[in-house]
C-alpha cells in the first residue's frame, strides 16, 4: 500500500436493505425503449483521495452503488454510457468488493460483480471532453455513483459542471448516491476556488450554484467520522458540510448506514451504500414519468 494509504469504509455495516431488489410500481411496457434512451454514468478518474497530513486513501467507485442501479437501468431497456474526466479505466474501491453490501447474498453479489466487470465501456469510458463534443441531447438522465473518489476530482471539474447544467436546464433526471453528490459542486462559478478554501479550513460561499436551495442527502458527517476511525488520517473536509455551505438543504437518516433517498425537482440523491436499490427504483420512476409526459430525448 503506497504512502501509508488505507482503503474505503468497508468495515461499516451497509445495513439490511443494501443490494435488495426494489419493487417498482412503474409499468416499463408503457413506454417504447429505443436506442435514444441513454443514461450517462459519471465516474471518477482518481484511484486515491488526499487526506490531512499528506496521507492518502485508496478508493474508487463502490461496487453496489454502481452495479445495483446500473443493472436495473439496463433491465429497463436503457443504454449506459460511462464517462470520466480523463477517459481512463475507473478504479473500484476494494472494500466494496464484498457480499455484505448485497445483504450477504453471495449470488446477488457475484451477479452484480460480473455485470460491472463486463460493462462494455469500463476499460475505456468516454472523456468529459468527448461527451461535450458529441452533445447531450440524446441522454434521458445522468447517474453518479459514490465511493470517495468523486471527492478527488469530480467536485471541481469544470467540464462536469457544463454537463450537469445541461441536465438541470432541461429538467432531466439526475441521480447521485453516497459521495456522488460531491459532483454537484462542480456546477458553480469557481469550483476549484471553493474546494481550495474548504481544504484550508475557510468558508467561501458558492457562486451561481445550480443546486442552491435544493433538498438532497449525502454520506453524512456522522458516517464519515465513523469511516475516519479506520483511515490513516482525517479527511480534509466532509462532503455534508461542504454541500450545506454551498447552499444545499441536507436531510440525513438518524441512524447511520440506513437507506435514505431525497427527491427535489430533477435531482434524486441517496445517502449511503444501503440506499442503492431505493435510489435505483425512484430514479426509474422519474425516468418513466418523464417518458410518459412525452419528454423523450430529441432525435
Amino acid at each position: 500500500m503506497r504512502g501509508g494509504g488505507s482503503r474505503g469504509f468497508g468495515y461499516l455495516d451497509p445495513g439490511p436493505e443494501s443490494g435488495k431488489g426494489f419493487n417498482l410500481e412503474v409499468n416499463l411496457f408503457d413506454r417504447l425503449v429505443t436506442s435514444m434512451d441513454k443514461i450517462l454514468v459519471i465516474l471518477s478518474s482518481a484511484n486515491h483521495l488526499e487526506l490531512a497530513d499528506g496521507q492518502r486513501l485508496e478508493t474508487g467507485f463502490f461496487l453496489n452503488e454502481l452495479g445495483v442501479p446500473a443493472q436495473q437501468l439496463v433491465s429497463a431497456g436503457f443504454q449506459l454510457v460511462l464517462a470520466n474526466p480523463r477517459g481512463n479505466r475507473p478504479a473500484m474501491d476494494a472494500n466494496s468488493d464484498d457480499a455484505s453490501f448485497f445483504g450477504h447474498d453471495e449470488e446477488r453479489y457475484q451477479r452484480t460483480r460480473a455485470f460491472v466487470h463486463e460493462l462494455p465501456d469500463l476499460d475505456q469510458p468516454k472523456s468529459f471532453a468527448q461527451i461535450l463534443t458529441e452533445g447531450l441531447q440524446d441522454y434521458a438522465g445522468v447517474f453518479v455513483p459514490g465511493g470517495h473518489a468523486p471527492m478527488a476530482d469530480l467536485l471541481m471539474d469544470a467540464q462536469l459542471g457544463q454537463i450537469l447544467r445541461h441536465f438541470h436546464q432541461h429538467a432531466k433526471p439526475t441521480a447521485m448516491i453516497c459521495h456522488g453528490p460531491a459532483a454537484a459542486l462542480s456546477a458553480q462559478f469557481d469550483p476549484i476556488g471553493f474546494v481550495a478554501a474548504l481544504k484550508e479550513g475557510r468558508e467561501v460561499p458558492a457562486q451561481d450554484w445550480i443546486y442552491a436551495n435544493y433538498s438532497m442527502t449525502v454520506f453524512s458527517n456522522i458516517e464519515e467520522r465513523l469511516a475516519e476511525l479506520k483511515m490513516p488520517a482525517r479527511m480534509q473536509f466532509h462532503i455534508e458540510s461542504a454541500l450545506k455551505l454551498a447552499g444545499a438543504k441536507i436531510e440525513v437518516a438518524w441512524i447511520p448506514m440506513q437507506s435514505k433517498v431525497v427527491r427535489d425537482r430533477e435531482l434524486i440523491t441517496g445517502q449511503n451504500p444501503a440506499s442503492d436499490a431505493e435510489l435505483a427504483g425512484q430514479f426509474l420512476e422519474m425516468l418513466g414519468s418523464r417518458q410518459t409526459a412525452g419528454a423523450r430525448p430529441s432525435r
